[in-house]
């Protein structure tokens, strides 16, 4: 062969191998999202059984020793790794649930939800950083493969957690169920598994360098010797181009038989996705029908997902509950949110005997006293003495965070115009169909979120306030009362307690108007106190009421508080409660009756930050550009008390039937 044509082969030896290289990093990127996708959608699948915090808490440490592991086990071809990642994934839907079921039984938030994501994600993690390397793989030492992967650890760690921001922002991903994104990548994994053996090979592209195998020959005899030492040995035997032309497209693999029988595998993925690899979970899947569970005095109602808590479900305690299984709980209705309660109300015989408080008109079924006595608490913004008011006008009431509807029904059923803002448009219509929650205006009724919409209600205030001057009349309407109630799971959306929002509030409220803030923690946590001063902060000064009598008798410090604060300068006094305020409830009755024991003194509170160093003090004055490095870090204790105590509020077999 000529000289100037033997780096041909070389060169499209080269020009194959940066192909290769290319597609390699190309499907790594692939892999790389859709672990980040599945590690988005397993996140959301834990929030029912452990809630945000504790699911947040270690998973970035679990990932990075995922990622390490992945790095260090061996190679293994690229069809086994795609086979064992799909399984893998596929299988996630019910092990993400049964092991955080079992590891839940623990009652321990931060080692169960640990426990959970080694059993679960760090090996569906591990695989799909070994198959980033197996497509990364160069094994000519010479093109740099060991720089390659040294940095596939920090590269797919760090490319895998921080796009979890970036998926809930895309609607088609927002939209779809967690069991649908895991088995849409498995699934995806699997698909190419069994086709793999279809797919054209990038190294039939380069041209192979053939040596002909050694020939058998006769043992030299002593003539052959000597001439072989005259001519000397330097000369070396030299390898024989092939002969065969260069293939210039790819060439599919050799397919056995056995390879070809995966493709069976594909007409079986819809089915199997639809049913055996779907979680033992009840969103949506109810309808007219309620779920009874087999073994345990439970219905569920209503079942359905929620992009801001995971799931919101509506379920009861049964009447018939075999003795002791639920001890003297007597039978009741509640509204859950992810792992928090978002309320409730018993029911039964013993609320038909006494009159029951509320009636649903579509189903007739009767309603007693709110399961939480921090529900009724926030009535007592209502007892605050405003002698500036005139009694002529229409008192007008804004409800932050719904619930069951509580304080929103009471509100009504006192002949006050109520505006309810709530976030979850799946909470409302549990309150609405099962909760007996009066039918607002539709003008009173805002599904969203209340920074945004307070802040174009401040926008309206402040041309109302300009009109004024120049002799208009006003539209915008200003509020007596504003209650504000967003605490669930454990922790606050602590955008929602900052002076900034704060400041609109106070912006949409009259002159003498009254806020009502629930919140549950301990009081004298970094979190509790930080909300309480910056109240004040904004406010003056603040009364705080316990949801328990006599709190500081009670063997536990955890529970839910009101501060009531007043826009007037006035001092904050609350007048003694009347037959009428309590609506025929025993129940408002026994706690707006018992408001001085279960007041609070705040001097301490104020005395605790007052004492800190300025640069200390000023972290607890919550504004939004410095909230997510305070309250945010702060709350993590409050959270996991809260997941502890929900555990032992209701049953394990309540928090895992949804």
């Amino acid at each position: 062969m000529p000289p100037q044509q033997r780096p041909q082969p070389q060169q499209q030896q080269a020009k194959a191998s940066l192909l290769a290289n290319i597609v390699g990093k190309a499907l790594s990127v692939v892999v790389v999202l859709g672990l980040s996708l599945t590690v988005f959608a397993y996140r959301r699948s834990l929030v029912p059984l452990y809630g945000t915090a504790p699911v947040e808490l270690h998973l970035n440490k679990v990932g990075w020793v995922a990622c390490i592991i992945g790095s260090v086990i061996p190679l293994m071809p690229l069809q086994h790794a795609l086979l064992a990642l799909g399984t893998l994934l596929c299988m996630m839907p019910n092990t993400s649930y049964w092991a955080a079921v079992y590891t839940g039984r623990l009652h321990e938030a931060v080692w169960g939800s640990v426990l959970t994501h080694l059993a679960v994600i760090a090996p569906a993690m591990a695989l799909g950083v070994c198959t980033v390397r197996i497509l990364q793989h160069n094994p000519d030492p010479e093109q740099g493969a060991a720089p390659q992967q040294m940095i596939t650890v920090p590269v797919i760690q760090t490319s895998v957690m921080s796009l979890q921001e970036l998926w809930p922002l895309l609607p088609y991903v927002k939209d779809l169920s967690n069991e649908t994104i895991i088995l849409q990548v498995g699934t995806m994994m699997l698909v190419v598994w069994a086709v793999y053996p279809l797919l054209p090979s990038l190294a039939s592209d380069v041209p192979k360098i053939s040596v002909p195998a050694p020939q058998p020959t006769a043992p030299p005899t002593a003539k052959s010797k000597s001439q072989h030492k005259k001519k000397g040995s330097a000369t070396k035997p030299v390898p024989e181009i092939s002969s065969s032309p260069p293939s210039s497209t790819p060439a599919p693999k050799k397919a056995s038989p056995q390879n070809l029988s995966r493709l069976l595998l594909l007409p079986l993925l819809p089915f199997l996705t639809g049913t055996v690899l779907q979680p033992p979970t009840l969103v949506g899947k109810i309808n007219a029908t309620p779920y009874v569970h087999p073994t345990y005095p439970l219905r569920i109602l209503s079942s359905g997902r929620s992009q801001f808590s995971g799931v919101v479900v509506v379920g009861e305690a049964l009447t018939s509950s075999p003795s002791g299984m639920l001890g003297s709980m007597p039978p009741m209705r509640y509204l859950r949110a992810g792992h928090s309660l978002l309320g409730g109300n018993w029911m039964g015989e013993d609320v038909i005997k006494r009159g029951p408080l509320a009636i649903n008109r579509e189903t007739g079924e009767m309603f007693g006293d709110s399961v939480y006595n921090a529900f009724v608490l926030q009535e007592a913004i209502r007892l605050v003495e405003r002698p500036k008011r005139d009694v002529r006008e229409q008192e007008n009431a804004l409800v932050i965070g719904l619930g069951v509807g509580t304080s929103a029904s009471a509100l009504m059923r006192h002949n006050i115009s109520t505006t309810i803002v709530e976030i979850d448009e799946a909470v409302y219509d549990a309150a609405r169909k099962y909760f007996a929650l009066p039918e607002p205006e539709p003008s009173k009724l805002i599904l969203a979120d209340a920074r945004k919409w307070l802040r174009e209600r401040t926008d309206d205030a402040a041309k109302e306030a300009e009109a004024q001057e120049l002799g208009q009349g006003a539209n915008t309407e200003l509020y007596d009362y504003v209650v504000h109630d967003v605490f669930s799971g454990g922790s606050l959306p602590t955008l929602l307690f900052t002076k900034d929002f704060w400041n609109s509030t106070s912006k949409v409220m009259k002159p003498d108007g009254v806020l009502a803030v629930n919140f549950a923690g301990e009081l004298d946590s970094p979190s509790s106190r930080a909300i309480i001063v910056t109240l004040e902060s904004m406010f003056g000064r603040c009364r705080v009421f316990c949801d328990e009598l006599d709190p500081y008798e009670q063997p536990q410090p955890y529970h839910n508080w009101l501060v009531l604060c007043s826009k007037s300068t006035d001092s904050l006094i609350l007048r003694a409660p009347t037959h009428a305020d309590f609506l025929g409830s025993p129940q408002r009755a026994n706690v707006l009756s018992s408001l001085t024991r279960r007041e609070v003194d705040l001097q301490a509170v104020r005395d605790a930050v007052e004492a800190l160093e300025e640069k200390k003090r000023e972290e607890y004055y919550l504004t939004d550009a410095k909230v997510a490095g305070t309250i945010a870090r702060w709350q993590e204790k409050d959270a996991l008390d809260h997941w502890r105590i929900m555990r032992n509020v209701l049953p394990d077999v309540f928090w895992e039937t949804y």
